[in-house]
């Protein structure tokens, strides 16, 4: 699915052909614009948004509603902490224009007034939960499944106990980086499948536009700081951590239907 699209990207002229990001790859480091085309070469090779056989389902309208109440709990549980993974970032960043970027994201994510929704990302979440029927003590006290609390423990582990620049890999290329070209048209076949109101469905129309400039910091990151081989490898593994973390949360959601 197309996406990803940011400033960063459309500075990038050519791709590294696919013969050259294997071994070579591997031992010595990539240019940077190299680097950020292999990373979303993997990004849309394990796109979970947009690719996923639950999210397609979920699209298309083939869930009942007590299916779709059961993905919302889960997902709402994940979106809850997601901004204290920023926050952390925000938190171990060593780079003042960095970190100044990551405030105001930050700042979204806890109060939408950039963007002008002017709420937490999580409230929005809760308005598209009650627009399916659940209460908001649904979702609050909602139990995580294992996949779930997997997941939420990577944000803490990769914002916390690894390095910045793997952080920025898991969190800004990995999660946010999946959302551009894939939220916006869930919004609308939600509304179309569902039956939902434009209202009801914020949540992902802010996160269409919002999270292309948060995935554009992760880019811009990993452009100016991932510039060894070493450093570069551990991009990659925390990476494909995260990609893995979130296909194995959608999988978990998907059993339990």
């Amino acid at each position: 699915m197309p996406g990803i699209e940011n400033t960063i990207l459309d500075m990038i002229c050519s791709a590294v052909p696919a013969d050259q990001r294997g071994a070579r790859g591997m031992r010595e480091a990539l240019a940077p614009e190299a680097f950020v085309q292999d990373l979303v070469a993997r990004i849309q090779a394990r796109r979970t948004f947009g690719g996923h056989p639950l999210w397609l389902a979920i699209a298309d309208g083939k869930l009942r509603r007590e299916q779709l109440q059961l993905f919302a709990v889960q997902f709402f549980l994940q979106v809850r902490e997601f901004p204290r993974a920023v926050s952390a970032m925000h938190a171990n960043c060593p780079f003042p224009e960095e970190r100044m970027e990551l405030a105001e994201s930050v700042y979204e994510e806890e109060t939408g007034r950039i963007s002008g929704c002017n709420q937490p990302h999580p409230e929005l979440f809760i308005r598209f939960g009650e627009a399916i029927g659940l209460r908001r003590a649904d979702m609050v006290e909602g139990r995580p499944l294992p996949a779930t609390r997997s997941l939420i423990d990577w944000f803490e582990l990769s914002t916390k106990q690894r390095s910045f620049i793997e952080a920025a890999a898991a969190i800004n290329l990995a999660a946010e980086g999946q959302v551009p070209g894939a939220f916006g048209p869930m919004a609308r076949r939600l509304q179309e499948s569902y039956g939902l109101s434009r209202e009801a469905v914020e949540f992902w129309d802010v996160h269409e536009i919002a999270d292309a400039e948060h995935s554009a910091v992760g880019d811009h990151i990993v452009i100016r700081h991932a510039t060894d081989a070493a450093t570069q490898a551990r991009v990659r593994d925390a990476l494909q951590h995260s990609l893995d973390a979130w296909w194995q949360f959608f999988d978990g959601i998907q059993a339990a239907l």
